[in-house]
């Protein structure tokens, strides 16, 4: 049961539903999710809310969970509202290893949802999403802002750099030693049921098994998303792994 029974929830995707799932599994009981610059009052049943209205939320002593996949929008709604209450999110049938919880605790933001497994000796890092039954292995660092989608497995002394994106069902095979990691760069994007047998660079985006490079860009301008390259522009703004119209929030996307 969640010590704090009222929540909201960033973001107006598939994504935040998927989110919703783990606060009901949690008992919370006042969820509403939060909007930018719509007319709708509900979303799927739930209270919807402007952005424009958060101070209300916070006032009313309000947890908050950006449900939002894409790396690059979630880092920035969560430095535009640094000041809310961000909680860790982790669903009751996720498992740790030995003092793994308690070092989760002590960062913020993270979505840990069903199934998912993070073993031992796991640095960790803030606002990642950790999807339904991946994996990481022993000796890990995992740093902000990244997002690994169901059924991916990290191997043991793999870092993953911020804002990197594992696709559905990829491995990152091990590195060397707990001083020798294998390194996904900053903002780097695994293809999916890519096998990544070497280090990636920042911003590069890999695919195939062996993974190679495809293709080394800005993350803001090509991304790779489950075997083939996307176009994203401002009218096209992913809310989890697929780039959605609908998402939330435009006064961020710009």
């Amino acid at each position: 049961m969640a010590n704090n029974q009222k929540i909201a929830i960033f973001g107006t995707s598939g994504f935040s539903r998927e989110v919703l799932d783990v606060c009901v599994d949690l008992g919370y009981r006042e969820i509403i999710f939060i909007g930018y610059g719509g007319k709708e009052k509900e979303y799927f049943g739930y209270p919807l809310i402007d952005e424009g209205d958060l101070l209300t939320l916070k006032q009313d002593d309000y947890a908050f969970v950006i449900g939002i996949g894409d790396n690059t929008i979630r880092k920035k709604v969560a430095d535009k509202y640094e000041s809310l209450q961000y909680i860790n999110l982790i669903h009751p049938s996720a498992s740790f290893g030995d003092k793994q919880r308690q070092r989760i605790e002590e960062k913020q933001g993270n979505i840990i949802t069903a199934g998912v497994r993070i073993t031992n000796n796991v640095q960790m890092g803030n606002f990642g999403i950790f999807n339904l039954n991946c994996t990481i292995g022993h000796d890990c660092i995992i740093e902000d802002f990244v997002n690994i989608a169901p059924g991916a497995n990290i191997s043991g002394n793999v870092r993953l750099s911020e804002g990197s994106y594992i696709g559905t069902n990829a491995a990152v095979l091990q590195g060397d030693a707990i001083d020798k990691k294998m390194v996904i760069g900053r903002y780097a994007t695994v293809g999916a049921g890519a096998v990544v047998t070497r280090s990636v660079p920042d911003n590069a985006i890999v695919k195939g098994a062996p993974a190679r490079q495809a293709e080394s860009t800005i993350k803001g301008n090509v991304q790779y998303i489950n075997g083939s390259n996307r176009e994203k522009n401002h009218n096209n703004r992913g809310g989890g792994a697929h780039p959605r119209p609908d998402f939330f929030p435009q006064s961020l996307a710009a």
